[in-house]
């Protein structure tokens, strides 16, 4: 199998369904299934908005950094990671190296719809709908260079569930066998 021997990773853009699709896809696999953003509260002992609002985004990097590093030592898991995770160089390249990447994308418009209704999202908190348009363009011309790198890409469209985009993913990697 084209991951015998690594672990699959899930990135794209927040609001993409990834720590859905991922929890799903190790299902399938059999495996074990973690989000980094779960990790990173768990070794926090805060929420991710607590760590943002207490000691901001840079010392939330710095936590990411140490996950990604002690999870690219494992395998034959599945990681659901943070929008932001493969942006620096170092995680990229643990990540690539340990892994399957699969980045999800959704059109524009979907993920500001799905932001919107959301409100626990410490890089989008208290903005308008508009603002929210704003900073989304901003990350996503900071990060595409790097979700464009996955090996694979596949649409998180509102009409199919988490459990069908996992098994169509699959599907996928198994017909290149």
């Amino acid at each position: 199998y084209p991951w015998d021997g690594k672990n699959i990773y899930f990135m794209g853009f927040m609001g993409t369904g990834k720590s859905r699709v991922a929890r799903a896809f190790a299902r399938l696999l059999g495996w074990p299934y973690q989000d980094t953003d779960a990790i990173i509260v768990e070794k926090a002992g805060l929420s991710v908005e607590d760590i943002f609002a207490l000691h901001g985004e840079a010392y939330f990097r710095e936590l990411e950094d140490e996950v990604v590093s002690d999870i690219s030592k494992k395998k034959h898991h599945v990681f659901a990671l943070g929008g932001g995770a493969v942006v620096r160089e170092h995680n990229w390249n643990l990540i690539e190296n340990s892994g399957l990447t699969i980045c999800l994308y959704a059109e524009k418009k979907v993920l500001v719809q799905r932001l919107h209704r959301k409100h626990h999202r410490p890089l989008l908190k208290n903005l308008t709908l508009e603002e929210i348009q704003r900073r989304v363009d901003e990350l996503l011309s900071q990060r595409q260079p790097y979700y464009d790198r996955a090996q694979y890409h596949f649409q998180s469209l509102e009409e199919v569930r988490a459990d069908q985009l996992a098994v169509k993913i699959f599907n996928q990697l198994m017909d290149e066998i």
